[in-house]
């Protein structure tokens, strides 16, 4: 039998269905920002779940083992990698890997929920985690990820439509499963394993486009750049995307991402987490490893991030102090230009507002959204995306002040214009609907209730218009009947046969 070709046991597999085509659930995880992780990976190594084939590639080639539980996605793989000796596709559930020899290196970034074979035992979270760690040698590295069931993406979603994947899906009902990321790390810890690193993940579990070490995270000064980052990153999708479109939210995402970051928050509202864990070798013994075949393991980054025009880069310690990006540039500390704005507004510091606005829209960040332009302690700006047209951006900051319900003492249409004026600029006939990304239900319930009141604020003033019209209609004819009685007396008669009288002597010129 050939290295690659799946290996079929009798009644494991299932025939008629596909993980990897995302036709009966969600499809398989995916992301560059993932990608960055792997390099943590290293000798034999074993990937257990649906992951897309781009996130494979990745992976060392030299003693590669892939399971599947179905045979569609078995077949494929096996196809993809026909001419790679060294990758083997194993199909069927995870009971298998109890007769599978020890690995250096094993990778879960789907999590546990999709290794169960309907041909096969059911089996809890608990009972599959202790399949992994069975499996991961002294030395060996695990790489897991877990989807956090109160994470923001399921916190400000409707509730899901059912799939043909949730036939046994327990969930956090599974009493096996660790209900948070402290016992979930505390879990990981008595089987033997040594944490190595901990990634919040953004903003699904299943296509994270950031990924957030602790230690980023606990990082204050480092505020700014953190909501940016949450903000870039694209609402997630509930199948793949090339059939599905978003759902609804049921209030915008990065608004609240951004408030988690200020509060100390992120990493418990994160949508899911990636764990990195190692089984410590045994006192005296040196672990078994395949070097020969593969290269020593890699350094995990502290974070993955996307840069604009550059794509997902790796964030690393920088010795110097601070952080740095895998290509050579600083994070910056700091705080958007946004928040100050919303600080001195709610201090009602007028001067400040002022301040700001003038010194963003002289400058040469005038085109720069504000939730993406990082103030940095020595007062210097440092942009996070591209410039666009700066009457745009006042538009976009009038949109984003008028959703967090911080404008209520200027009118939303004329916002934007008093922006303009306050930074020095002509003001110009803008409103307050520049797109500002996006948007949910509370975002729609708050434009509804504003214009509900500024429609009644309309009408109370048309009826009094109306009212005093009538009013002054009212009071002109009474005066008119008053004259028309005045005008039939003897005494108006008599005034104007005088007044007719006084005109014919008069002289003509």
């Amino acid at each position: 039998m050939s290295p690659n070709k799946p290996l079929r046991p009798p009644g494991a597999e299932m025939h008629a269905w596909s993980d990897l085509d995302g036709a009966h659930g969600t499809g398989p995880v995916r992301g560059t920002g993932l990608a960055a992780l792997l390099a943590v990976a290293h000798g034999r190594t074993l990937v257990v779940g649906p992951h897309h084939p781009e996130l494979l590639d990745t992976l060392p080639r030299a003693d590669l083992t892939l399971l599947v539980r179905g045979l569609p996605d078995a077949e494929a793989l096996a196809a993809r990698y026909a001419d790679r000796p060294g990758i083997r596709v194993c199909c069927g559930g995870p009971e298998q890997l109890a007769d599978l020899p020890a690995y250096d290196t094993v990778v879960a970034l789907d999590g546990l929920a999709r290794l169960d074979s309907v041909e096969g035992a059911p089996s809890t979270w608990g009972q599959a985690f202790d399949l992994l760690a069975t499996v991961l040698r002294p030395g060996g590295r695990l790489l897991l990820g877990v989807e956090n069931p109160i994470g923001l993406h399921r916190l400000l979603a409707p509730p899901p439509p059912s799939t043909d994947s949730d036939w046994a899906a327990l969930g956090e009902y599974d009493d096996t499963r660790p209900a948070g990321l402290a016992r979930l790390r505390d879990r990981l810890t008595a089987a033997g394993l040594r944490i190595d690193g901990t990634w919040a993940a953004f903003p699904s579990p299943l296509a994270p486009v950031a990924l957030l070490g602790t230690e980023l995270l606990a990082d204050a000064d480092l505020t700014g750049f953190l909501q940016a980052t949450l903000a870039d990153a694209e609402p997630a999708l509930p199948t793949s995307a090339e059939r599905e479109p978003a759902f609804p939210r049921l209030a915008d995402p990065e608004r609240l991402a951004g408030a988690a970051v200020r509060n100390g928050a992120a990493l418990e509202l994160a949508p899911g987490w990636v764990l990195l864990a190692e089984r410590p070798p045994h006192h005296g013994v040196d672990p078994v490893r395949h070097d020969a075949l593969s290269p020593a393991a890699g350094a995990a980054p502290a974070a993955a991030v996307r840069v604009e025009g550059v794509g997902i880069q790796p964030v690393h310690r920088d010795p110097a102090g601070g952080w740095r990006f895998a290509g050579g540039g600083t994070v910056p500390s700091g705080r958007t230009v946004e928040d100050l704005l919303v600080a001195a507004l709610l201090r009602r510091d007028v001067p400040a507002v002022r301040a700001l606005l003038t010194a963003w829209q002289s400058g040469v960040e005038a085109g720069v959204p504000a939730d993406r332009l990082v103030v940095t302690p020595g007062g210097s700006w440092q942009a996070l995306t591209g410039a666009i047209e700066p009457v745009a951006v006042l538009r976009r900051l009038a949109s984003r002040l008028v959703d967090a319900g911080l404008a209520e003492l200027w009118p939303a249409g004329e916002l934007a214009a008093t922006l303009a004026t306050m930074a020095g600029q002509q003001p110009e006939p803008l409103t307050a609907d520049g797109g500002a990304g996006a948007r949910g239900w509370r975002e729609l319930l708050a434009d509804r209730d504003r214009l509900a009141d500024e429609l009644a604020e309309a009408r109370a003033l048309h009826r009094w218009y109306e009212r005093t019209l009538t009013d002054r209609d009212d009071e002109l004819k009474r005066l008119r009947r008053i004259v028309s009685l005045l005008h039939g007396t003897p005494t108006a008669r008599a005034g104007r046969l005088l007044l007719a009288a006084v005109r014919r002597l008069r002289p003509t010129p």
